[in-house]
């Protein structure tokens, strides 16, 4: 049998064989040759740990505290936000909620209005009860931005809202009263003219009120309240914005994807 058939037709001796050789080699290597190739595999060690933080541990914990985040809130207020990593959408807003109230209020308001024609005098006054309804359009949106820093990694939170402002403002009681002048009487036109203005003063003065600075020191709180023992497992900081938002109405024939996921890559 020659040597080639023996070394095909035994493996254990190809393995041991392979082994001696290395190990000659390695013997036969001067000091330089070993700290060389102990840096290069060293070096290859360290790239390939990198890049499995950089693409896959990093992305994937984003991903996570991503979620954990849109979970945490839809427990909290009832809907589930937009969540964006780095402007790219990972979870779409749900509209189950249109509008969040946090504040309800009754006060009161007064509209006289005095006219006089040819000397004779008509007098209309109203008092009414009204009660406001302060809170949030969520239509006009809610996103929490997670951002990246160094290496894909996330470093801060930023949750933003629309402005609070007035929901509804329902009259609760109003109580009429008004004078004719001889030849100047007060008229329906007069009447409604007059219920106008007075639903016009309760608005202006709801909006007086501090309620809109109220409300959103509430939500923040109910927010903070909510995340921030789960940021602080992550040693991530946040912050709550506010800002001017448009209203963005899902229309007919528009599909909405309710807590649905979108594949994320890094990047």
């Amino acid at each position: 049998m020659s040597a080639t058939s023996l070394w095909r037709a035994d493996p254990k001796a190809n393995v041991l064989a392979g082994f001696m050789v290395f190990l000659y080699a390695y013997i036969a290597m001067s000091d330089t040759a070993i700290v060389i190739l102990v840096i290069f595999f060293s070096l290859i060690l360290l790239a390939a740990g990198a890049g499995w933080l950089v693409f896959f541990y990093f992305p994937k914990m984003t991903l996570s505290i991503a979620k954990e985040l849109a979970e945490t809130v839809k427990t909290t207020l009832g809907l589930t936000p937009q969540v964006t990593i780095n402007q790219r959408i990972v979870y779409k807003r749900t509209t189950e909620i249109l509008e969040l109230a946090m504040i309800e209020q009754d006060f009161d308001v007064e509209y006289q209005n005095i006219q006089t024609w040819l000397g004779s005098e008509k007098q209309i006054t109203l008092r009414g009860i009204y009660k406001a309804k302060i809170g949030f359009n969520l239509q006009k949106g809610f996103n929490i931005e997670v951002h990246r820093g160094r290496f894909l990694k996330p470093s801060n939170i930023i949750l933003q809202l629309p402005h609070a402002e007035i929901l509804s403002l329902e009259p609760l009681d109003i109580q009429k009263s008004h004078s004719s002048g001889l030849i100047n009487w007060v008229t329906n036109k007069d009447i409604e003219s007059a219920t106008r203005g007075l639903a016009e003063l309760a608005l202006d003065k709801a909006s007086k009120l501090d309620m809109l600075d109220d409300a959103e020191k509430r939500i923040e709180n109910r927010l903070n309240d909510a995340l921030l023992p789960r940021l602080v497992n992550y040693q991530l900081g946040h912050k709550v914005e506010f800002l001017e938002m448009a209203s963005n109405v899902i229309g007919p024939g528009k599909e909405d994807t309710a807590d649905k996921p979108l594949e994320l890559t890094a990047g």
